[in-house]
């Protein structure tokens, strides 16, 4: 057998099982649209556990990570800083996040939104808003398991194909199992990932330096000053890093799909719990990243694709059966949270933008048939922009994370601090949102003033904040003076 045939079956094998896994809640039970959209809020430590963790080892995580040891340096390293400062943030908000959500009966992001300032038009926006930012995320997901199939079929399957094939299994048993099917197969994603990851990340220095330590010896002698910042790109300095890491670890839970991530939680504690131990996964990253290293100094010729380090020096070392089950761990990484992905916003379409204007007089469970209808046409247009609108993995995400990282003010303030109100909610995030595709649209990402480089993100963060905090001064002011104002006016 070939190396391309037994690569491509051990991939098959791999995905069949997940598949089969993630329907099985589904056809187990008949889910209402609560079991289905937050798994009946029922799941314990471990359950609760993957699915938040799934959202570290994504496509991302796998290639992403190593194509950026392998193209620029020096900045990948702000990753393994920001899980551990979101994990900071997780255990202070998610609860209560989950407290507000099971006394509401909260399923939505939006929902969340419209409890905490008691307007829907402020939802509808933040819910078209969610949409906008977590389809780059979807396609995310899309683009490297294309990238990942091709590679592992030695390219006899093209990425289209690929994901066309990938995705219909995902908008499958999205379709039929919810929350719980993406759950229960966050379980095998990240067990075979870690052993992956683990696995290359250690080996690989050693076959081809004698150590980890003596690849960093040669790739410091081949590239001095690749591995500081700003490493192998002209602006990605210490302000970047900085700034990214702001961006990144308050951005991180702003996802919309965490909402529902965190509503599914059987009670606060058990977010508090995982949130103390869910850092030792930034551990795991490292090891992509030093795959990538390696990969810069022993392939020839340069790759075209960053991306693809990992893959590459995979393939040029093992034989077929390795790489196919690389590269099934790779979709995996990719298929799992896409699936996550897409059934959040399924529920943000059907019932937050859907259900408040052409829908308003459905039921629970119309609403629930229509998300999942959504699903598969979501999967259709994810995969639509996957094909014509490619680009790099990182770039991708730290776009999402801009726009995302903008609820922070909302979101967290609004549960938290007595002076939040609507106004300063909607003037915050609309200058905050405005500025991110100002600066990004005209390449304004890293923001420079003269020698200093910021993430865009962080400046609109920076800016909507003060807007934010500003206004909700300016109107708590006017709100609890005008009684004594009436007053003397009776008087």
């Amino acid at each position: 057998m070939t190396n391309e045939v037994t690569s491509l079956v051990v991939i098959a094998v791999m995905l069949g099982l997940v598949f089969v896994i993630g329907m099985v809640p589904g056809m187990k039970n008949k889910l209402d649209l609560e079991g289905w959209a937050v798994g009946g809020r029922s799941f314990g430590r471990w359950l609760n556990w993957f699915v938040l963790a799934g959202e570290i080892y994504t496509a991302f995580a796998f290639l992403g990570a190593s194509g950026w040891a392998y193209a620029k340096g020096g900045p990948i390293f702000y990753i393994l800083g920001y899980g551990g400062l979101a994990y900071v943030v997780g255990y202070h908000v998610l609860p209560k996040i989950c407290e507000v959500g099971h006394a509401n009966k909260l399923l939505t992001q939006p929902d969340l939104i419209a409890h905490l300032y008691k307007s829907e038009k402020l939802a509808f926006g933040t819910a078209l808003v969610g949409v906008a930012f977590l389809l780059p995320y979807l396609q995310l997901q899309l683009t490297g398991l294309g990238l990942i199939i091709e590679t592992c079929s030695y390219g006899q399957i093209t990425r289209v194909p690929a994901m066309l094939i990938a995705f219909s299994l995902v908008a499958t048993f999205v379709y039929v199992s919810g929350l719980k099917g993406v759950a229960s197969t966050a379980v095998i994603k990240d067990t075979i990932m870690m052993v992956a990851v683990v696995f290359f990340g250690l080996y690989l220095p050693y076959h081809y330096f004698g150590s980890v330590g003596g690849m960093f010896e040669a790739l410091d002698t081949a590239k001095p000053g690749f591995l500081s910042l700003p490493g192998g790109t002209p602006n990605l300095d210490v302000t970047w890093a900085m700034s990214t890491l702001v961006v990144t670890s308050l951005g991180f839970y702003m996802w919309p799909h965490f909402s529902a991530n965190t509503f599914s939680a059987r009670s606060p504690e058990v977010l508090r719990h995982n949130a103390v131990y869910l850092p030792l996964y930034q551990y795991c990253l490292l090891f992509p990243m030093l795959v990538g290293f390696t990969a810069l100094l022993v392939l020839e010729p340069a790759l075209k694709v960053p991306d693809m380090a990992f893959m590459a020096v995979v393939q040029n070392l093992f034989p077929g059966w390795v790489l196919g089950l690389v590269g099934g761990a790779g979709a995996l990484a990719c298929m799992i949270p896409a699936a996550d992905l897409i059934l959040s916003t399924s529920m943000l379409v059907s019932r937050n933008i859907y259900g408040k204007t052409a829908g308003k007089n459905m039921s629970p469970n119309e609403i629930g048939r229509v998300a999942r209808f959504v699903v598969l046409l979501l999967t259709g247009v994810a995969l639509l922009l996957a094909i014509f609108l490619p680009n790099m993995l990182v770039n991708l995400l730290l776009t999402g994370y801009s726009g995302v990282t903008q609820f922070f003010p909302m979101i967290v303030l609004g549960l938290f601090w007595r002076k939040a109100s609507k106004e300063g909610a909607i003037a915050g995030l609309l200058i905050g949102e405005l500025l991110v595709f100002t600066l990004i649209l005209n390449k304004m990402d890293p923001f420079t003033l003269g020698s200093i480089h910021l993430n865009a993100g962080f400046v609109a963060l920076t800016i909507n904040t003060f807007i934010y905090v500003v206004v909700n001064e300016v109107v708590y002011r006017m709100k609890t003076q005008t009684p004594s104002v009436e007053a003397e006016k009776v008087s």
